[in-house]
């Protein structure tokens, strides 16, 4: 059962959404509300939770400032899914917030379906993280062979992939962040994965391209080079292949 943490300054706000989580059926164990980032800080420095709602602008520290700080001093097993609220319709903060690893990003007055819709999203994801099926045990055998030492390297190469996936990047470039082989960087990486550099790479950008492409009006060509795709016609021949539609026809659904 999940444990819900919702960061928000406007007490009449907070209560809301509270409500909405009850009733949209999905599991909990608790919901924890939190006035700012700093008091959230506070209490998940002393119990984990698995999933924050957090507002962006807050008093003493916040909804950036409240990430970055997780990134910063909590273990990656503890750091809980991330949905951003905000009564600014405005691409940066959208931006800002997926960037530093938010999984959604609600507008204010919320919507009881589409915060319905991002919570069951967060739980199929919580799932899918900590559920290894029997296809999966070899690789989760795999993973807890590498050593201490490729282990935090394949860390930090995933962050530096989730930081610069905007930009052209390749193998090589990070390898050389890490401070490892080429050759043995690749079979570390496969492993620790599950996927080759490359496909993990087009995977982050095509999820990053659908949120972008459901919360903001941004157009296709500057979500393509948002992400990190040099064309348009390549964009969206992947997406396609992805998700079965053009991304018109993804952001038309998602909107409608």
């Amino acid at each position: 059962m999940r444990r819900i943490l919702i960061v928000e300054d406007e007490k009449m706000t907070r209560y809301g959404i509270r409500v909405m989580i009850e009733r949209s059926g999905v599991p909990y164990r608790e919901i924890v509300e939190c006035k700012n980032g700093k008091e959230a800080a506070s209490l998940l420095e002393k119990s984990p939770a698995d999933l924050v709602l957090t507002d962006i602008r807050m008093p003493f520290m916040d909804g950036l400032g409240l990430v970055s700080w997780m990134q910063e001093y909590l273990e990656k097993e503890r750091m809980p899914l991330i949905i951003a609220v905000s009564g600014y319709n405005d691409f940066e903060y959208a931006r800002s917030m997926f960037r530093a690893g938010a999984v959604n990003y609600l507008l204010k007055p919320i919507d009881r379906k589409e915060l319905s819709d991002a919570l069951w999203q967060a739980e199929q994801t919580l799932k899918e993280r900590n559920t290894w099926s029997e296809d999966d045990a070899e690789s989760r055998e795999e993973i807890e062979k590498l050593s201490y030492v490729n282990r935090k390297k394949m860390e930090n190469a995933v962050d530096y992939v989730e930081k610069n996936y905007g930009r052209h990047i390749d193998m090589v470039e990070v390898s050389n962040h890490v401070n490892m082989n080429y050759t043995m960087f690749s079979s570390v990486f496969s492993q620790y994965t599950g996927r080759n550099f490359t496909e993990y790479l087009r995977k982050l950008r095509l999820e990053k391209a659908k949120k972008l492409l459901q919360k903001t009006d941004m157009k296709i060509r500057e979500i393509c080079q948002e992400v990190g795709f040099d064309d348009i016609p390549h964009f969206n021949r992947l997406f396609k292949e992805e998700t079965g539609k053009t991304p018109n026809s993804y952001r038309s659904e998602r909107k409608s």
